[in-house]
């Protein structure tokens, strides 16, 4: 629904606001006042071709916006490829934005939501689903394969509309789970290639039993048989020096007899006791070293090849830290890490087997929703093209045949869309209705199937432009009618020329076209009510708004309305 619009600086439009009512909303003016440019303005917020000439001379810029309160739901119905999806974040208030259109004179023009600048595609999305337009440049955008379908589920009823959303919603997640799916399938390769390194990592590094206290022992034991034959000879001669193997002389003997000499005298002199006890201790070390020498020289003797097993075994380890290092810290943290990423690629692997299951999980629902509201589609595709084809009767489209087609739309699961056919005239070929019907034919198909269509319809404001091109008299008023009809369940807004469209409007905004202070043609909106709204009709009656027959006639127009 469509709670304000503003229009500044477009062509002769130097500023407009208006606020529709919830039904009905006429818009009326003479040739010329400017509903063209209003009907262009609303067609900028839809998307519509910018063209910088229509900036008001000495302007800036024009800016064209609208304040619209979204139905329920309507951020996640969105299709999964629509582009306001993604400007999702951009408001606050989900129920409610304002969309704008900016064309400067100079320059690119921009997209607004709610303030910021955004995509023009997003916004136009956004404009598209809240606002149908009936223009004579937009109109085949409404007969759309989408906007049939949406006229069609709206007719079958509202089981039809959940089903067709809980469809949308099922396809949204196939497509996310198989996008997940394809970004794994990409990078399988990448993964296989990584699992087979850490794999070769965790063997390589396990197979090395590595331990930091082992290499230490190993660095001293190679030092040790590096320097075997120096140790041995520096062994020899000090347990030489202490105690000769031929038994006689050395540090421990004459330790020894100096201590007894020494001893000998203590009773004479008390103050040797103290040296000869020291040299009593001394003799102790000196046999305890000696005994500890003897017993190195007798393991000293290196076991044969053990020094190339221990280089060989150090050799393992600085190639596994070249490789994987520096430090064997670093190696066994890295066998860590491998572990933990192996566990991880397999993790995931289990994963992609869940997402596979959730898959067939989701189709298996999608395909019985899109078999149910298939059905519920081949019940009501030949029910509405019967009313729609008495609703063109009624307005002045009696020779028309309509017919409405089925056929997959290709989806995953697949189900049945439609496309609507026409045939305008007697002897012309049945065609497809956006190629085939001029644009006020169009106006009165679309006013039909949405006035049949109406009672089950989603809310949304409807905008009607040459909806009364090329009738008049009883025709006239059966579109009046049906507008009238419309506007009970949908919001509508209808530029017109007719007195009977206008006097059934819950709301009446006419067009004034004037000249500002420096004689530049403009165009100014205002609403008209009470004997205001009497003159404007008598004006499209083609009357004098003093002239006493089409003053009558504007009042029996206007209590039709009640």
């Amino acid at each position: 629904m469509i709670r304000a619009i503003e229009v500044r600086d477009l062509v002769v439009i130097a500023g407009a606001e208006l606020e529709p009512a919830p039904g009905l909303t006429a818009i009326t003016g003479e040739t010329g006042a400017g509903k063209t440019v209003l009907a262009h303005a609303l067609e900028l917020l839809i998307g519509g071709d910018v063209d910088k000439d229509a900036v008001r001379p000495g302007a800036r810029q024009a800016l064209v916006q609208a304040t619209l309160a979204l139905p329920d739901g309507f951020w996640d119905d969105l299709p999964a490829d629509d582009p306001a999806r993604d400007l999702r974040e951009l408001v606050d208030d989900e129920t409610e934005v304002v969309i704008g259109r900016r064309v400067p004179a100079e320059g690119r023009a921009r997209a607004l939501l709610d303030g910021q600048v955004a995509a023009t595609a997003g916004v136009a999305s956004i404009a598209r689903v809240a606002m149908r337009f009936s223009g004579q440049h937009e109109h085949r955008r409404l007969v759309s394969p989408a906007a049939q379908l949406t006229i069609l589920d709206a007719f079958a009823g509202k089981d039809a509309q959940e089903r067709a959303r809980r469809l949308r919603r099922l396809r949204r997640e196939l497509a996310d789970v198989d996008a997940t799916l394809a970004r794994g399938r990409d990078r399988q390769a990448d993964v296989e290639l990584e699992r087979e390194r850490l794999a070769a990592t965790v063997s390589e590094v396990e197979a090395g039993c590595l331990d930091p206290a082992e290499k230490e022992a190993l660095i001293a034991e190679r030092e040790r048989l590096r320097n075997v034959e120096r140790l041995f000879a520096a062994a020899s001669k000090a347990a030489e020096a202490l105690s000769p193997t031929a038994g006689e002389g050395g540090a421990l003997e004459v330790v020894g007899t100096v201590a007894r000499d020494l001893d000998a005298l203590t009773d004479v002199d008390a103050e040797l006791r103290a040296p000869a006890s020291e040299l009593r201790s001394a003799q102790a070390g000196l046999q305890e070293a000696a005994i500890t020498l003897r017993i190195y020289l007798d393991t000293l003797e290196a076991e044969p090849g053990r020094l190339d097993a221990v280089e060989q075994r150090l050799g393992e380890y600085s190639d596994l830290e070249r490789r994987y290092g520096p430090g064997v810290e670093a190696v066994l943290s890295r066998l860590q890490d491998a572990r933990s990423r192996l566990a991880t690629l397999e993790a995931s692997a289990e994963g992609e087997q869940e997402l596979m299951a959730r898959r067939a999980q989701i189709h298996a629902e999608a395909a019985e929703v899109a078999a149910a509201v298939s059905g519920l589609r081949t019940s009501a595709a030949d029910a509405l093209a019967a009313r729609v084809a008495e609703e063109l009767a009624d307005l002045a489209m009696g020779s028309a045949k309509f017919r409405i087609a089925l056929e997959e739309d290709g989806g995953d699961p697949p189900a049945l869309a439609c496309e609507m056919w026409l045939q305008a005239n007697p002897g012309l070929p049945e065609t497809r209705l956006a190629e085939s019907a001029s644009g006020g034919e169009l106006s009165r198909v679309l006013l039909a199937l949405h006035g049949v269509a109406a009672r089950a319809a989603e809310a949304g404001a409807w905008i009607f432009d040459e909806v009364d091109a090329g009738i008049g008299g009883v025709t006239a008023s059966a579109v009046a009618q049906r507008l009238a009809d419309l506007a009970e369940t949908h919001q509508v807004i209808v530029i017109t020329h007719l007195p009977q469209v206008a006097a059934l409007a819950e709301r009446h905004y006419r067009l004034v076209k004037d000249e500002d202070p420096e004689g530049i043609a403009t165009t100014s909106i205002e609403p008209v009510q009470g004997d205001e709204l009497i003159r404007e009709l008598c004006r499209m009656l083609g009357a004098e708004p003093e002239d006493a027959g089409a003053r009558r006639h504007a009042k029996e127009l206007l209590a039709r309305r009640g």
